[in-house]
Parts: C-alpha cells; structure tokens; sequence
C-alpha cells in the first residue's frame, strides 16, 4: 500500500512565465498562495521522512526510499487547490510544502469520512474532505489517536441524529483549528 505523500514545491521566479513572475514580486508575493508544483511519493508519508530527505542538493530526495516522483501531477496551484482537488485525505498520509529555499514543512492529513465509524454515513467523499495540520514530530501518535477519539465522538452524534453529516465535517474542522492553537491548519472550503 505505502505511505503516500502529496507534495507541493514552490515555484521560483526563474521558472514562471513573467506575468506570475511580476506576481511573485509585489509587495503581497509573501502572503500570495499561488505557485506551487504539486508531485507525489509513494513512500515519503513514512515518519514525515521527507522533512530529512528534501534539500537544495536533493530536491526529490532521489537517493532515498521515500522519492518524490519529479514529473508534477499539477503545476502553478494553491495550496488551498492542492487540498480541495488533489489531495485524497483518506490515501495520502502527508502533505509537505517545500518553500523555494527548500525549507521543508509537514502537515498531518486528517480525514474527515464517517463511513467506518457512523452507520448513518454510508460513503464520505475523499479528496478535499479533510485538514491539515502543521506537524511536529514529536506529538504525531498522540494526534492521531485525539482525532480518532474526536471522530468516534462526532459520529456517535450523527447516528443519534445530533448531527448531520455536514455539521459533523464542521465540527472536525473546528476541533482541528482549536487543537492545532498556533500550528497553520490548511480546511478546503
């Protein structure tokens, strides 16, 4: 199966045509969204083990058993695009954005599908139904096992009936927010 990971490379000046170029160097460039190369790796979810694979000198971590496919899936995309249209958050594990200087940061992939813990729910769309949140290492284990306790609670609510499955996809993405306090949480709309 694999730990697959999506992951998003900024794109530099060099290599956008000049109109995205020109973008890139207003004054708002910092906070623009926009730029990012979106490639795949089938092992790179393992352990956030791209955030020691990914340098300038290793761009795609080639050398590594977690090797990001250097043929892009999309190209010049958000990152709220990347997780609203390609991240499947039931089969990618990670999501990583590698800044132009190489800079490297991780986000848990946290699903949203009820399917498997609500009998209410009887199928929950994949891609775009999720968030990410910022990683540390050090805490991985303990969010998976706070949202899975999270999603238990939420979908006993909607097989009551306290809930319906849009609400229960709400009240994730705000738990999500409040458990991440100052970590960058990415919610597709």
């Amino acid at each position: 199966m694999g730990h697959r990971a999506l992951v998003a490379y900024r794109r530099d000046a060099d290599s956008l045509d000049s109109e995205d170029a020109a973008d890139l160097n207003s004054s708002d460039a910092n906070s623009s969204d926009t730029g990012y190369d979106l490639h795949r790796s089938h092992w790179g979810g393992a352990d956030f083990a791209l955030l020691d694979g990914i340098s300038a000198e290793e761009p795609y971590a080639a050398d590594t058993q977690f090797a990001v496919d250097p043929q892009p899936v999309a190209t010049d995309r958000s990152l709220a695009d990347a997780a609203a249209n390609h991240l499947d958050f039931l089969h990618h594990e990670a999501f990583y954005r590698v800044d132009s200087d190489y800079e490297v940061t991780a986000y848990h992939v946290l699903w949203f599908g009820l399917e498997a813990d609500a009998e209410a729910v009887e199928r929950s769309e994949t891609v775009g139904h999720g968030a990410l949140v910022e990683a540390h290492r050090d805490d991985s284990d303990y969010l998976r096992g706070w949202f899975r306790g999270a999603k238990e609670v939420v979908a006993e609510m909607v097989d009551r009936g306290a809930l319906t499955p849009a609400a229960a996809s709400d009240a994730l993405a705000e738990r999500a927010e409040t458990w991440a306090d100052d970590r960058e949480v990415i919610v597709p709309e």
